[in-house]
């Protein structure tokens, strides 16, 4: 059996940090980057290639000379140009950040925040996932309380209405009973169908009287109207026509009388 001192064995510990170190790359790793400038896809990448950095205990010297095997396009020209600046990860990451997602004042992300509201058909889960990305991307984040102050009053009313903002402590809550709003009006839709629904999310009006809560086909006035017209065309039709025995006009009457007298006249020529 072999003994080892102390200083032996952190000399044995170190030469096998020292290969590891010198064995990790990022030669498994398959995420690729090609210079879309978007924050999303930015910040995908970077926890990427962060994480399989730890993962596989890569060194920085090894993580910035694996770098062009991750980047392609735009972003691999880009590299060639400004690699020398880099000595270490953290250096890489920040420049690739600043290169093709810089910071966003305060006030344009707040604006993007408040741009849209949810659709009757965007699911919850997804409409709150990108608001919080937005929030992510302030260098002073809102806690979370008004995180959800400023995202309930842009839920569909349809959600919102089947609870209360004071009931919500977190996000966590919200997807709950948010996901069971959706469960109740998905069943409800099943069993009587769609709600028509107006520009602005509200019950259509009837195009004929105006009135909301039905359509022109099931409009009773309307459905009066025509059987009144149906009824004063059928009367008319049996309403039997008087006629003028002169000209023929219908709906002119010649008495009798009239009507002998000529005949006299007509025997004396």
């Amino acid at each position: 059996m072999v003994s080892l001192s102390t200083e032996q064995f952190k000399e044995l510990l170190g030469a096998v940090n020292k290969q590891s170190e010198k064995c990790g790359s990022f030669n498994g790793c398959r995420s690729r980057y090609n210079g879309e400038r978007n924050p999303v896809k930015v910040e995908e990448f970077i926890s990427a290639i962060s994480t399989y950095k730890t993962v596989e205990s890569i060194s920085d010297a090894n993580a910035v000379n694996g770098m062009p095997m991750l980047l392609e396009g735009d972003a691999a020209e880009w590299w060639r140009g400004v690699k020398s600046k880099a000595t270490t990860f953290a250096d890489v990451v920040k420049m690739i950040r600043d290169a093709f997602s810089p910071p966003k004042p305060a006030w344009r992300i707040y604006a993007e925040i408040n741009e849209t509201k949810q659709q009757r058909t965007e699911p919850t889960d997804t409409f709150i996932r990108k608001k919080r990305t937005l929030f992510a991307q302030l260098e002073r984040i809102p806690n979370e309380a008004d995180q959800i102050d400023m995202v309930f009053g842009m839920l569909h009313v349809q959600i919102r209405e089947r609870f209360f903002r004071h009931k919500i402590k977190s996000f966590d809550k919200l997807f709950v009973d948010a996901r069971e709003a959706e469960q109740v009006i998905r069943e409800r839709e099943v069993n009587t169908g769609p709600k028509e629904s107006g520009p602005q999310g509200g019950p259509k009006r009837c195009p004929h009287c105006r009135k909301k809560g039905h359509t022109e086909e099931n409009c009773f006035k309307k459905q009066n109207e025509l059987a009144k017209a149906k009824a004063e065309s059928e009367a008319a039709l049996v309403k039997p026509k008087l006629a003028c025995y002169g000209c023929n006009a219908p709906g002119l009457f010649v008495p009798i009388v009239l009507i002998a007298a000529r005949s006299r006249i007509l025997r004396r020529q």
